[in-house]
């Protein structure tokens, strides 16, 4: 099989690998509330079961890179290989540490600009409907923070993650209809 399929389909299936391995993660962590808590908090120094958070979201990071460099190959991709790296850093370094936290909002802030920048290069109405809704994700992810309607950040995390995540699966579908 290509590398551009093998990558297509890492693409595709990030979404399953993301729910999946976050419920595994939630399961080991039954303090975790969406509503008070940031996901990293599962991944905290102080957490005796920090090292599943830390290690799925690496192991996580190092499969989109994969699927990122595929799509950067094919042209839908420019920022997302960088975010990823980004990602794997906020696995790397748990919360207490300095890296962390801007490491969280590089992966965010470049997944979504990615997004919006190959929506618009693609030129047809999906690819503007992409560039809208990420925008409007990051609109979003920030009035969610600043009007502090949670305690935690898990919500909109997982939100800006949705947009990224169906992101994926779509660009993986593209590479895979358009491959021989």
């Amino acid at each position: 099989m290509k590398p551009g399929r093998i990558a297509a389909y890492i693409s595709v299936s990030l979404p399953a690998v993301f729910i999946i391995g976050l419920l595994i993660v939630i399961s080991r962590n039954p303090w975790f509330s969406l509503h008070n808590n940031a996901l990293s908090d599962m991944g905290s120094v102080r957490n005796p079961a920090g090292y599943y958070f830390n290690g799925f979201i690496m192991m996580f990071a190092v499969l989109s890179f994969i699927a990122a460099v595929g799509a950067f190959r094919r042209g839908l991709a420019y920022l997302m290989p960088l975010a990823m790296i980004f990602l794997f850093i906020v696995g790397l370094f748990p919360e207490e540490y300095a890296p962390h936290a801007p490491a969280a909002v590089l992966f965010y802030v470049l997944a979504l600009a990615d997004i919006v920048l190959v929506g618009v290069k693609l030129h047809r109405s999906a690819g503007y409907w992409w560039a809208a809704s990420a925008v409007i994700t990051f609109a979003l992810m920030l009035y969610i923070v600043k009007a502090k309607l949670f305690k935690g950040l898990a919500i909109p995390e997982l939100l800006g993650a949705a947009t990224i995540l169906a992101w994926f699966l779509y660009v993986g579908l593209l590479q895979l209809h358009t491959q021989p």
